[in-house]
């Protein structure tokens, strides 16, 4: 295995740590539909908060069929857990939003609050979806794609309004941030804008690689533990995708356990799978590392192991995965 030195580490963390104190991105979003106001033209000739008229009636293809969106949406709900962000980065403020879960207190989240102007969006249900709330709001678009849902669910949304899932290319939970800001964008009207900032975001990727070549010659890994039990995540997740975007080589293990799911828990037994160059870890720090046999890792012993507590901003930012979460993870 290919070790990152202690001092590599410490810059890592360090670049992490500052990430926690970074105040914004780079992109000219703003809110729109009924909260409008003036944004600078992307290169479509249209501006963040102007959806191309030409773009409709838009169909847009999901893991339960077609969804044609006749007109510009005017009220979207947004009954996935993290898509608000990627609504508001394309200049729409949605009149309903889903509870982010986890212990993170996501109407205090940084990296949207320069969009929402101390907006506070009502919400429509945390662990289950509030039917009645989101038919309240009078929709005439519900986004639904990180909702792990079945069909019945969506065959009730689509009696409210019109709904949008994700893709059946990828297990629930799992789309790319790359395709979901596409997939929105093509059901606001506005897929130019939204290619626009996946590209952005992407060069800002490509920067952190370029800047970090040793990257690439190291394997990393997020998981978790605690008194619930010990897991890691595939390169489903979407949160894992994050260290592969930066240039780690993620875990084919993993990916084998955890087959069509997007993490796997882990026996004791199998604590070594953990044991990588860069380990990202969910949990308490002094409880995961009491732990008798997780405690033997070299991670542990090379202090190779960055840990979160899944109420912090950088969580959260991982969490939600965005393209107005991931610039603020990368912006020092």
């Amino acid at each position: 295995m290919t070790r990152i030195t202690r001092l590599a580490l410490a810059l890592l963390a360090t670049a992490l740590a500052l990430a926690l104190t970074a105040c914004g991105d780079d992109d000219d979003t703003t809110s729109a539909a009924s909260d409008a106001v003036p944004a600078s033209s992307g290169s479509s000739g249209a501006s963040a908060a102007e959806a191309d008229p030409a773009a409709f009636p838009a169909t847009i293809s999901h893991k339960f069929g077609t969804t044609r969106v006749e007109t510009e949406p005017q009220r979207v709900v947004v009954v996935g857990y993290t898509e608000q962000d990627t609504v508001l980065a394309l200049g729409v403020v949605p009149v309903g939003v889903r509870e982010f879960l986890g212990g993170y207190d996501d109407e205090a989240r940084p990296w949207a609050q320069e969009i929402l102007g101390g907006k506070e969006l009502d919400t429509i249900g945390g662990e289950e979806i509030n039917y009645e709330a989101v038919a309240a709001k009078r929709p005439d678009l519900i986004i639904a794609l990180n909702t792990g849902m079945g069909k019945g669910d969506y065959d009730r949304l689509t009696r409210i309004a019109p709904t949008i899932a994700q893709t059946d290319e990828f297990v629930d939970f799992g789309m790319p941030w790359q395709d979901q800001t596409i997939l929105i964008g093509q059901a606001l009207g506005r897929e130019a804008r939204a290619k626009e900032l996946v590209a952005e975001v992407e060069e800002r990727f490509a920067r952190a690689r370029r800047e970090n070549p040793g990257f690439a010659d190291a394997e990393a890994i997020l998981a978790y533990g605690g008194p619930d039990g010990y897991g890691a995540y595939s390169t489903q997740d979407t949160r894992s995708r994050f260290l592969e975007d930066l240039g780690f080589k993620p875990s084919s293990e993993i990916d084998r356990i955890a087959g069509d799911a997007f993490f796997t828990e882990l026996s004791q037994e199998r604590f070594r799978l953990i044991d990588k160059d860069l380990v990202i870890m969910f949990g308490p720090q002094d409880e995961i590392e009491g732990h008798e046999v997780f405690g033997r890792l070299d991670a542990v012993k090379e202090d190779r192991i960055v840990y979160l507590d899944l109420a912090d901003q950088f969580a959260g930012a991982l969490g939600f995965s965005s393209v107005l979460s991931l610039p603020y993870l990368l912006d020092e």
